[in-house]
């Protein structure tokens, strides 16, 4: 999400349906962040156990898709997400592309949904384990599909806004996207804080971190537009 993080001797490497797969040792350190509970190592482990499964089902989604466009994809994941390599398809094609993982985590979040349903329906209780792995579940796989869905820039959801404008509007749809990108990253990000002064939450998040997250997403969508003001391209 902010950037890639160079190779080291320490990453997770495997592979899943012949697509490459890193993980970053600083992809541990964010999951414990996003998934810590005060005094339980344990809840906290199972929490980070969820985040990666999560956030790998996401870009795999977009790696399968761009395998059925015949290009070969590796997937990386590192600090606060991750990502999967592309290339350049048609508009189509690269929306298809974006919305494919946070439509994969928004399918695991349904599956989530049923599984709660049923155990609720058969008054079973799974156990303090299980029951904490399923809740978590919903929440991550429902949070991260929803943010990335933001129309701002890199998230899936501003490539979706892009490819959408530019297809639209050939000759100054980047330039709208950006300006979306900027606008939707501000206002999220203000929101936050709103939400911080008035001791509120946030979808579940602490708004200090989304406040900054959102405000750093903000920043390089305003360098973007002045890159492009300046003759660049915004790809």
């Amino acid at each position: 999400m902010f950037g890639q993080s160079n190779e080291t001797a320490y990453d997770l490497r495997f592979s899943l349906w012949n697509i490459p797969i890193r993980v970053h040792p600083i992809f541990w350190a964010t999951a414990a962040f996003l998934s810590w509970v005060p005094q339980r190592l344990d809840l906290t482990f199972i929490g980070m156990l969820c985040v990666f499964f999560a956030i790998l089902a996401h870009e795999l989604g977009h790696a399968l898709v761009n395998k059925i466009y015949g290009w070969r994809s590796e997937i990386v994941l590192e600090f606060f997400g991750g990502y999967a390599t592309t290339t350049r398809h048609s508009y189509g094609k690269n929306i298809v592309v974006c919305a494919a993982g946070p439509l994969v985590g928004l399918s695991i979040w349904g599956l989530c949904k049923i599984a709660v349903i049923i155990i609720i329906d058969r008054k079973a209780y799974p156990g303090e384990i299980a029951a904490y792995a399923l809740s978590f579940s919903l929440f991550i796989n429902f949070i991260w599909s929803l943010m990335n869905l933001m129309p701002v820039f890199p998230l899936d959801g501003g490539q979706i806004s892009r490819n959408l404008l530019m297809w639209l509007s050939p000759r100054n749809g980047a330039l709208y996207s950006v300006n979306l990108s900027i606008l939707c990253a501000g206002g999220i990000a203000l929101w936050a804080m709103r939400c911080k002064y008035l001791n509120e939450g946030f979808f579940g998040l602490d708004p200090t971190f989304l406040a900054i997250m959102f405000a750093v997403l903000c920043y390089q969508s305003i360098q973007v537009r002045n890159m492009m003001q300046q003759g660049g391209s915004y790809r």
